[in-house]
């Protein structure tokens, strides 16, 4: 049975994605991106949700990136171009949520090859789980230039459903961990799940308050759209099979093409 306050909050969910989605009409790609990728698989066969991605799937979109004049930001250029709200066309800056092993083993040499800038977001109690990042593998990662580590918690919850007392202790706790284990100034955050379902309003004003640059959800959405969602629920694209397939033959692309779900 679905309360009235769920009720309530999955209306608010589909009322942002739609405000979202007409944004992207208006701006599409017409401003810089933010892309979100997960885990990688070796064939396309093997990619069963919109959260994977071939390994040659992958080196065709960034191939296609470079061929095409796209230019790569870090995450501090990324932060100037929003805060100052100076928006340039065909730039891009590249997140990996929850960190598995594949980003190190198969998306890393390929980023490595072309001087692609990314931030990885790590769970702290997801590394060295089978299937994510090592111990190991993320601190050779921490030490390149190319890579800035973001935070995503201690563990991977949702956020709507913990106490203030909780959510800073997950996100402040989670920075302290990744600065003293990997030497690193931990400067964004991304919400895990993140959708209006999983955070909150006040969620979103607290992480404002703990010192992070920036923070990052999983809404599909342009940039350029910050001066309604604020630099601390900022909009991604979901790099996913199919959203690569329409990219790279230059198809129009529409707003479910950049859904995770």
């Amino acid at each position: 049975m679905i309360t009235i306050k769920q009720r309530l909050i999955r209306e608010h969910n589909r009322a942002y994605k739609l405000w979202m989605r007409l944004l992207w009409r208006c701006y599409g790609m017409e401003s810089p991106l933010v892309f979100m990728a997960h885990g990688f698989k070796m064939s396309i066969g093997e990619c069963k949700n919109a959260f994977e991605l071939s390994r040659d799937s992958f080196e065709r979109f960034i191939s296609f990136l470079v061929d095409e004049g796209w230019r790569a930001l870090s995450q501090d250029e990324l932060f100037r171009m929003v805060q100052k709200r100076q928006w340039r066309k065909k730039c891009f800056h590249l997140t990996f949520d929850d960190t598995y092993d594949t980003v190190f083993t198969e998306a890393y040499p390929i980023l490595k090859r072309y001087g692609i800038p990314f931030t990885m977001f790590v769970t702290k109690d997801l590394v060295d789980k089978a299937g994510y990042i090592t111990m190991e593998h993320l601190k050779l990662l921490a030490k390149d230039p190319l890579c800035s580590i973001g935070g995503h918690g201690l563990q991977h919850l949702v956020f709507r459903n913990l106490s203030d007392e909780e959510m800073r202790e997950q996100c402040v706790g989670g920075k302290r961990w990744l600065e003293q284990e990997l030497g690193v100034d931990v400067k964004t955050f991304a919400f895990p799940y993140g959708r209006v379902v999983e955070v909150s309003n006040s969620n979103r004003k607290m992480i404002r308050k703990m010192g992070f640059k920036m923070a990052f959800s999983a809404i599909e959405g342009s940039v350029r759209a910050c001066w309604w969602t604020g630099r601390w629920f900022l909009p991604r694209v979901n790099v996913s099979e199919t959203f690569v397939e329409k990219f790279t033959q230059g198809k129009r692309l529409l707003y479910k093409d950049c859904e995770g779900r």
